[in-house]
């Protein structure tokens, strides 16, 4: 059984771990750029995300359940909603089992403490050490985040009975 973990945003990605906890693959956001009042803005690349679904199939997704910031700018959280909708369609459509998780409940599992994105890296790169490199810049906390999220996703299932 493959688990796949998502972090919505033009900055998050995906990640997939099979039933005994390997990370198997990370990918940022499918996103690509383009003018919105002259000024560009980030879309998701559905069709990339599509792609990447049918390449790679998994069995069951655990996106991280999202909501816009304060002090986020109305354009910006309109955009941030539109990339984590657009992806949630796409995931309803291609994985068998679909799970919205609240941020504070799959980080409370990890042992992760607040937002600190530099310790959900430093968390999955001591998890997966063949994967440092896909989680050493500043920016990777996105794929650091939705590889922890995939594996919160396969404790659950384990805990469920669903792996034996």
């Amino acid at each position: 059984m493959i688990v796949l973990g998502i972090d919505p945003g033009q900055s998050g990605a995906i990640a997939w771990v099979d039933s005994a906890g390997v990370l198997l693959r990370v990918e940022d956001m499918p996103v690509f750029e383009v003018l919105r009042n002259g000024k560009p803005r980030r879309e998701l690349n559905v069709h990339g995300l599509a792609s990447l679904l049918s390449d790679f199939a998994a069995d069951v997704c655990f996106m991280e359940q999202v909501n816009g910031m304060e002090g986020d700018s109305p354009s910006s959280a309109f955009t941030f909603g539109r990339i984590a909708g657009g992806a949630e369609a796409v995931l309803k459509l291609s994985v068998p089992r679909f799970e919205f998780v609240s941020p504070a409940t799959w980080k409370r599992a990890m042992g992760l403490i607040g937002a600190a994105k530099d310790q959900s890296r430093a968390k999955a790169t001591h998890r997966w050490a063949d994967f440092a490199k896909a989680f050493s810049r500043k920016s990777d906390d996105g794929r650091a985040e939705s590889a922890l999220l995939a594996e919160y996703g396969r404790q659950l299932l384990h805990k469920e009975g669903i792996f034996g």
